[in-house]
């Protein structure tokens, strides 16, 4: 990737962690990336392209981090776990990625943008699925479908809870103890010894 089109992806991140999307000018983004705005449109189309591959590329890198150490040869809480540690370092490290998808989800009513993000979503709960169902093959739990799916909306929506208190400061600075206990939850669910 060209070194000036990830300044700009870069430069538009780090704007957005301060300001509103709407009131971002594409202006303002090049002049943070220290090019010229045309330059700006020889990467991207529109601002609103350039948002989708900042959310694009900042989910990938932090979904890299988090499943890291996940394997299909790993007990499930054993990749449950390494998930927490992962997902509890990125709530430290990434709280701008975390202030940046709560603040679009309030500042945008655009298809497009909605759908980048529901894409997001929707990849993450495929990745913390797909451990659940690597335990099923290797006959570690014994879930339906419907009670995988149960089991990984209700872990999704504890770590929404934490993504939640990170960019709100509520209750810092949340521990791991907090979240290794949020994923023991689901042992007796889970019927796991």
């Amino acid at each position: 990737m060209s070194g000036k089109r990830e300044q700009i992806i870069d430069a538009a991140y780090q704007l957005l962690a301060v300001q509103n999307y709407q009131n971002m000018t594409t202006s303002k983004i090049a002049q943070a990336a220290g090019v010229a705005e045309g330059t700006l449109y020889r990467y991207f189309k529109s601002k609103r392209h350039l948002l989708l591959e900042v959310i694009v590329k900042y989910s990938e890198y932090i979904m890299t981090k988090i499943f890291t150490n996940v394997s299909k040869d790993k007990p499930i809480f054993e990749n449950l776990e390494h998930f927490a540690d992962e997902f509890y370092k990125s709530l430290i490290a990434d709280r701008t990625f975390y202030r940046m998808l709560f603040k679009l989800f309030s500042e945008l009513d655009e298809e497009e943008l909605n759908a980048a993000i529901r894409d997001y979503h929707t990849t993450y709960l495929n990745r913390i699925k797909g451990v659940f169902l690597w335990a099923k093959e290797n006959a570690e739990i014994n879930l339906s479908e419907r009670e995988i799916n149960n089991a990984v909306q209700s872990l999704w929506g504890m770590a929404e809870g934490f993504m939640k208190r990170t960019v709100l400061k509520i209750n810092l600075p949340i521990s791991i103890d907090e979240i290794y206990f949020a994923v023991n939850l689901l042992k007796p669910l889970l019927q796991v010894e």
